[in-house]
């Protein structure tokens, strides 16, 4: 017999989402099996299922907030039995799940979640007020960037929220995206150190240098 708080649950208003393992050195894992499943804190699961030091990480590609996510997540997961691989897992080798997925929820009249701007309005990340200064010198529009190291050029996308952007992780500072986003990429490890100053940086269509 379930209890009341289980029956709750069950009809409950939530968010059904779609994820994946990646790995952030943009190697091929071999695996395009994906995940279907429900949350009631979309940004705590991703953060739970990629809670490794491993270079596979997981992340969430398409959530949707619904009115009974019990239901919807059963009904998403009957129309596409003859995908499953194992439990809430779905084979994906044509690569149109994703598409299957967001037509699916649609049609049902689901809301679009943007898991991206959540994650940055709770304050998972904190803003550097010289990256924002340097959106609005710039009309508050993104910009491309070019970050060099080794002697080769990196793209990073700074966005309009001050933000910056590299091989599919956001970072708050130049320094954590010199030393977790770019040293970790090329050498499989964390930098100990590094520069904080934005003139390590240029625009990429311009070839300007940022200033401190």
């Amino acid at each position: 017999m379930c209890t009341k708080m289980e029956e709750t649950y069950k009809t409950m208003d939530g968010y059904i989402y779609l994820g994946e393992h990646y790995d952030i050195l943009n190697r091929e894992i071999g695996i395009s099996d994906k995940k279907i499943g429900l949350s009631i804190n979309p940004i705590g699961r991703e953060h739970s299922l990629t809670n490794t030091k491993s270079p596979v990480r997981y992340r969430i590609v398409a959530v949707y907030k619904v009115d009974n996510m019990r239901k919807v997540e059963k009904m998403l997961h009957s129309i596409l039995d003859s995908r499953r691989v194992y439990g809430e897992w779905f084979r994906d080798d044509d690569d149109t799940l994703e598409g299957d997925f967001i037509n699916f929820m649609n049609a049902y009249g689901s809301e679009v979640y943007n898991i991206e701007e959540a994650k940055q309005e709770s304050n998972i990340l904190h803003k550097d007020e010289r990256l924002l200064n340097v959106i609005r010198e710039h009309g508050n529009k993104p910009l491309n960037l070019i970050r060099k190291y080794l002697g080769k050029e990196y793209d990073v996308k700074l966005d309009e929220k001050g933000f910056l952007h590299f091989n599919g992780e956001i970072f708050d500072t130049p320094n954590k995206l010199y030393n977790n986003g770019i040293v970790f990429h090329v050498k499989k490890e964390k930098g100990g150190s590094g520069t904080n100053n934005l003139s390590q940086f240029k625009i990429k269509e311009t070839g300007e240098r940022l200033k401190d």
